[in-house]
């Protein structure tokens, strides 16, 4: 019975290849969040006539403007890795039929294993929380049969669009 659980080479390829797959797709998405969250940095028309209760401030011969809009055209024009593209919009496609799946496959690489520390607000004692399985399926809302379900499935459809598995994940 043990003998059947056990992966060969070949399927420990497939698995690591898939867990690169996601790992790339969350590095992806993580520097698109860049970008944003950079957009979203600098000062605006309406904060300066708010800054300046409403009286335009006299020119300076300065844009900060610019200052931004310069680092926006260089983070977008840095060169992302042509596979954290491709894994994104494998990913980005495998998520269009089944979202559950991918989503309990980025939890999944993103969470489990780690250490959440939380300070408790009325004792000020420090609590860790460790990101397992009962943990991951807490976040996604669902049971923990449920998460490994998703994760299992989730790696079986990755690794057939890899070309590791033959058309039964699909």
């Amino acid at each position: 019975m043990a003998e059947q659980n056990r992966r060969t080479a070949e399927q420990r390829r497939a698995r690591e290849a898939a867990q690169r797959e996601v790992d790339r797709f969350i590095a992806y998405l993580q520097g698109l969040d860049t970008i944003d969250q950079i957009a979203h940095q600098g000062r605006s028309i309406m904060g300066m006539w708010a800054d300046f209760e409403g009286k335009p401030p006299s020119g300076s011969g300065f844009s900060g403007f610019c200052v931004l809009a310069d680092k926006l055209e260089k983070i977008r024009m840095r060169n992302m890795p042509a596979e954290f593209a491709r894994a994104y919009e494998r990913l980005r496609t495998m998520a269009a039929k089944s979202p559950l799946c991918v989503e309990a496959l980025v939890v999944d690489r993103f969470y489990r294993g780690r250490t959440k520390i939380a300070i408790d607000p009325f004792t000020e004692q420090r609590r860790e929380i460790h990101w397992n399985d009962p943990a991951c399926a807490q976040l996604l809302g669902c049971s923990v049969k449920v998460f490994q379900r998703r994760v299992s499935k989730g790696y079986s459809q990755l690794e057939y669009r890899l070309g590791f598995r033959e058309a039964e994940a699909a």
